[in-house]
């Protein structure tokens, strides 16, 4: 991290349906910080929020000026989920303005990156720009070998694994020794019927309490 800045935290899905934007959603919440969404393939992360009809720009209108806006400002201009600001991919952006973007958003508080698990330049500036990264994955056998094609794509420098465990399924440390990654925590197996109440109620506790470690960790380490 930079002094005085925020960590920047990027989140894969090491499968789909794992719930990694909605840990992306509650980790930027959870600081009071920015969400920022590289993955327009998943219908845009303000839908997930219930927010697609809160005002402000999403990527296709946002505009940022060769890098000469001001912390401040980016935080007027906004949309925001409680007490997280946003930014919705309607497109994919190129490289130069997320790096410009996560350049002033980390001055905001902790900045989570919704990756998404396609490659594209985007997202290889925000992996530049990332103090860790995590990949969501499932506790069965497609979930782990996905979870090892995963990272096998991403670069980075600090990593963890968040697990979602079920009875039955393997456990969480014998995932994270498969995929080669050191385990972060654990989430409960995911919900079908609708796993994310995000738009309509309370994020679920047990996302709520691991985003918080996670920040709590990061503060500790750089301190």
């Amino acid at each position: 991290m930079r002094d005085g800045s925020g960590p920047v935290i990027g989140i894969v899905g090491g499968s789909g349906g794992v719930g990694a934007s909605t840990f992306a959603a509650v980790l930027a919440a959870a600081g009071d910080g920015v969400l920022v969404d590289l993955d327009p393939v998943a219908g845009g992360v303000d839908v997930l929020l219930g927010a697609e009809d809160v005002p402000g720009p999403r990527w296709s209108g946002l505009r940022l000026g060769g890098g000469g806006l001001s912390p401040q400002a980016l935080a007027q201009g906004l949309p925001r989920w409680g007490s997280a600001s946003f930014v919705a991919a309607d497109v994919t952006p190129s490289a130069d303005p997320v790096r410009q973007l996560l350049d002033v958003a980390c001055h905001l508080g902790p900045v989570a990156v919704d990756l998404g698990r396609a490659a594209h330049p985007a997202r290889s500036a925000a992996l530049d720009r990332c103090d860790l990264v995590l990949v969501v994955a499932r506790a069965d056998v497609t979930g782990v070998t996905a979870a090892r094609a995963a990272v096998r794509e991403l670069a980075c420098s600090a990593c963890g694994l968040v697990v979602r465990s079920s009875r039955g399924l393997a456990s969480p440390n014998r995932v994270a020794d498969l995929v080669g990654w050191p385990l972060i925590g654990t989430l409960p197996s995911v919900n079908r019927a609708g796993e994310s109440p995000l738009a309509t109620g309370t994020p679920p506790r047990a996302m709520q309490l691991l985003a918080r470690g996670v920040l709590d960790a990061i503060v500790q380490d750089a301190a």
